[in-house]
């Protein structure tokens, strides 16, 4: 089969991989769709010190499945999960599934390939969703899990940094939840994405490039905001927790390498307006089912994210549109030809 791998900075090559045997846990899916993630443009960009599979928001459909499998068939349209908890170690025993210490992931490359190999586990029926749309599921477990770790009161007043589609389907989401506003940040250049913000309800997007942030939402927000969520890189966390209020919560999953990650916090402003600061790695992801069931009933519409679609061949050509024209993209999904 055929499959795409990358090294830094921004080399792809795709080769001709054997597949093995299944293991009697193991489906073999045929990939439909695989989305371009940010993850993916970071290992492409600098992670990458040797080549490494790529692409984890896959859709697909059952080729094979191994002999101890239950609850599918060959031939059922699914989504794969990134990670699965084990549920043997220490961890999965007491029930912190989300704390597992033996994570098992995709076991064959990643899902810019024509097959990828998973534990059956990791599978959840499709249902009539297009494949396009169920490879919208893995980043909106992204954002499930940040808002359930915020715990958004009914009528609050939040903030989300980063208007990439994790951050778009957290402000979908925020509104859902009740929140009365819900400002989103980024930089002037975002125009595709502020206009789907705007599409979704959202109260104001705010360029942090050509607005001081912190005195423009204080403006409008005098006694501070009650949940700020994080997608953007750790150097702004503080503002985060500037602008929350009294008994604020700031959620935070975003990553930066290097010299980036490093951040000064003001550890009076958390004793004194008793704030939280909470982080979320949504590995492994839960909320599959929530996840199909929004996509279904278009809470989250993928129409509104997918704004391009690249042939397989043309892989490295969206991971670069991907990382170099967020002014024009929402969200860059790659689909398969159609099976023989």
């Amino acid at each position: 089969m055929r499959a795409f791998f990358a090294k830094a900075p921004m080399r792809f090559e795709m080769r001709e991989v054997e597949l093995r045997p299944l293991a009697p846990d193991e489906a073999l899916v045929r990939v439909r769709a695989c989305g371009v993630c940010g993850w993916d443009v970071i290992v492409a960009r600098t992670v990458a010190r040797d080549w490494s599979p790529i692409g984890h928001e896959i859709a697909g459909t059952v080729e094979a499945l191994g002999s101890a499998v239950r609850g599918f068939q060959v031939g059922d349209p699914v989504v794969v999960e990134n990670s699965t908890f084990c549920g043997v170690c220490a961890q999965c025993k007491r029930g912190n599934v989300v704390h597992c210490t033996s994570l098992d992931g995709h076991r064959s490359p990643g899902g810019f390939a024509d097959f990828i190999i998973v534990r059956y586990t990791g599978l959840y029926p499709l249902g009539a969703l297009s494949f396009r749309a169920g490879a919208l599921a893995e980043p909106l477990t992204v954002a499930i899990d940040m808002v359930e770790a915020a715990e958004i009161p009914l009528s609050g007043h939040v903030a989300v940094f980063g208007p990439g589609p994790i951050g778009l389907m957290i402000a979908r989401l925020a509104l859902a939840k009740g929140a009365a506003r819900v400002y989103l940040t980024g930089h002037a250049h975002s125009g595709a994405r502020w206009e789907a913000a705007h599409r979704l309800g959202v109260t104001e997007c705010i360029a942090v490039d050509e607005t001081d942030l912190v005195s423009y939402i204080a403006e409008r927000e005098p006694k501070g905001l009650d949940r700020v969520l994080v997608t953007s890189p750790p150097d702004t966390i503080p503002a985060a927790v500037e602008l929350c209020r009294f008994g604020g919560i700031v959620v935070y999953d975003g990553i930066k390498f290097g010299s980036g990650g490093t951040i000064q916090l003001d550890g009076n402003a958390f004793h004194f307006k008793r704030l939280q600061l909470r982080g979320v790695h949504s590995v492994p992801n839960l909320g599959w089912p929530q996840a199909l069931d929004l996509l279904e009933r278009r809470v989250i519409d993928p129409e509104l994210f997918i704004s391009h679609v690249f042939p397989f061949e043309r892989v490295p050509d969206a991971v670069r549109f991907a990382e170099r024209a967020r002014g024009e993209a929402v969200k860059v999904m790659v689909e398969m030809e159609e099976a023989d």
